[in-house]
């Protein structure tokens, strides 16, 4: 553990990844410290074998200013409990209420909501957690998209789609997820956003005047295809093997409109596209699991609906005036999506 700065120890894919990142660089900033990383979660081999899917660590993929030290003694797991828990709620439960606060050497994210005790830590402490909050990472807004759309290496395929969707052509993209979703542990916890939330999260953001090509993304994106047959004139982005998936966040940024799947993934492409009059459509309830507090994860201009079928065959939402609000859309003055 380095004791002249802030350390982070960053778990599962790479949406998790960015939010730990985001808030050990604003401790970083605030104390004036080096950030460094420990990799034990993706290099402890015995907690490996027990994931089914295989992970890695993704923060080299930009310019993050993080620090990885050389030598192992740096890179060990801070115990060996915490690689197989398999959910956020999980997390919470079962380590994060048992972990010491500000203070001591770790410090332990409790629950899911915004946690101001972490302006407390100091030099030499570990951030534990999942910070999945806008709110971690306020005073380093900027520098964290500048730092996030700096790749290290970026290929000819994500220069040819940078070329192909640009700011500004009034495109869309739907950010499909299925695959793991669809498992019943997953589903039980997250939930599927539906091809209804799609279709009327697409007929908002037309009706909001973003009437550019509609692009789909999904790491299952032919059976996404098939089960979207017969909405008209979807593209779909087609990664080679291989692509790094920072790549794919930064195409999400590009759209002129996003509509998001409820993944941290998703997150990412709406936060890192922050602009003007840029609408982003976010799944409700992001969770199933009802005892995951949500309410401070989503930014507070985004706009949120149902992603069950809708029960109104005319899909009726409520638009605010301005068509950007974060909570559930109720005004009296509305558009048929």
């Amino acid at each position: 553990m380095m004791q002249d700065g802030i350390t982070i120890y960053p778990v599962e894919r790479l949406g998790n990844q960015l939010f730990q990142y985001a808030t050990g660089l604003e401790q970083a900033r605030r104390l004036q410290v080096p950030l460094y990383v420990n990799r034990a979660f993706y290099l402890e081999e015995a907690a490996a074998k027990r994931r089914v899917y295989s992970l890695d660590y993704q923060l080299d993929a930009f310019d993050s200013g993080i620090v990885d030290p050389i030598g192992e003694e740096y890179h060990r797991p801070i115990f060996y409990g915490l690689p197989p828990i398999r959910t956020v709620e999980s997390f919470h439960r079962r380590i994060g209420s048992r972990l010491p606060g500000p203070g001591s050497r770790i410090f332990g994210e409790r629950s899911f909501g915004y946690d101001p005790r972490i302006h407390d830590v100091v030099p030499g402490t570990t951030l534990l957690g999942f910070f999945q909050s806008w709110r971690y990472c306020t005073t380093v807004v900027e520098e964290v998209r500048r730092r996030m759309t700096a790749l290290t290496a970026p290929s000819a395929w994500y220069a040819a789609m940078c070329e192909q969707l640009r700011p500004g052509d009034g495109s869309v993209v739907l950010n499909v997820r299925r695959s793991d979703y669809l498992l019943p542990r997953q589903r039980a916890v997250h939930g599927v956003a539906t091809r209804s939330y799609y279709e009327r999260s697409l007929r908002l953001v037309r009706g909001l005047g973003v009437t550019g090509p509609v692009y789909v993304m999904s790491e299952a994106l032919d059976d996404v295809m098939r089960e979207f047959e017969g909405i008209p004139d979807l593209v779909p982005i087609q990664p080679p093997p291989g692509t790094d998936p920072m790549e794919l966040i930064l195409l999400l940024a590009r759209a002129d409109a996003l509509v998001a799947a409820n993944s941290s993934f998703s997150w990412w492409g709406g936060f890192l596209g922050e602009r003007p009059g840029r609408p982003v459509v976010a799944p409700r309830p992001w969770f199933t699991l009802k005892r995951i507090d949500s309410d401070d994860l989503l930014m507070p201009d985004w706009i949120t609906l149902d992603r069950e079928d809708h029960p109104d065959p005319a899909g009726a939402v409520s638009v605010p005036a301005q068509a950007r609000s974060s909570r559930p859309l109720d005004s009296e003055e509305h558009i048929r999506v």
